[in-house]
């Protein structure tokens, strides 16, 4: 099932950035396998496809999975049970199973929000107004912490510098000039340490090119709306 076949079953319309990225084939990280890091990772990184560095998360190029994820979220013997208000078209997923997804109900003047919808919890949270802002939370997040679990580690920091560049040019085209402004001067730092802390007050050590803290700054910054960051529970009603 294409793009056109899986809108008109659903009665959605993906955003333009997204059809883009889908004819211009950025959707494609290969075929997948048990060899795809040592043969396909290093022709790809040349020219990385949509958020091959990012942090944790797989791009969906098959349609199938999208039209399999959506009867599975519709089922009424579904797990999750979400209620029937919200309308989830997933994208992509991470490591552990949960989903990131348009969210067509919140859809408002041809923007559609993006939501992470967790596999183990009934919490889901709104993480962008529209998919070009979620491509940039997606780039900056990632180099918050970089260690050897980092799909774009190197052994040299030129090398990863090359990476994160070779991805800021695939990527130019579906983000804004300001975007753009900030993401290149800060793949332009120095690795650093610094110390962050989470909710419950413990501290931890990181190496990055931004911390935590600047992050968050700079996302309510440029991309924030009256729902970023909202978190809700999808078994129950949105307004409940």
């Amino acid at each position: 099932m294409n793009i056109a076949e899986l809108e008109q079953k659903y009665n959605f319309k993906y955003p333009e950035t997204y059809k883009q990225l889908a004819e211009d084939n950025m959707l494609n990280w290969g075929e997948s396998g048990p060899h795809w890091f040592e043969t396909t990772f290093p022709e790809l990184k040349k020219n990385p496809p949509l958020l091959l560095f990012a942090y944790d998360i797989e791009i969906w190029n098959d349609q199938q999975f999208v039209e399999a994820s959506i009867d599975e979220m519709s089922d009424e013997e579904d797990y999750r049970n979400i209620h029937h208000e919200y309308r989830f078209v997933p994208f992509a997923k991470n490591g552990s199973g949960d989903l990131y997804a348009f969210q067509f109900d919140l859809q408002h003047n041809g923007e559609v929000p993006l939501t992470f919808i967790p596999h183990d919890d009934e919490e889901a949270e709104v993480v962008a107004k529209n998919f070009q802002d979620f491509i940039f939370r997606q780039l900056l997040e990632a180099i918050t912490e970089i260690d050897e679990d980092s799909m774009f580690y190197e052994d040299e920091e030129e090398d990863l510098k090359q990476n994160l560049f070779n991805q800021l040019r695939t990527h130019e085209s579906y983000l804004t000039p300001r975007q753009i402004e900030i993401l290149n001067e800060i793949y332009h730092r120095d690795i650093f340490e610094y110390t962050y802390k989470v909710p419950n007050g413990s501290s931890f050590e990181a190496e990055g090119l931004v911390t935590f803290d600047e992050v968050e700054k700079i996302l309510n910054i440029e991309i924030g709306f009256d729902q970023l960051n909202k978190k809700f529970n999808y078994t129950e009603s949105w307004i409940s």
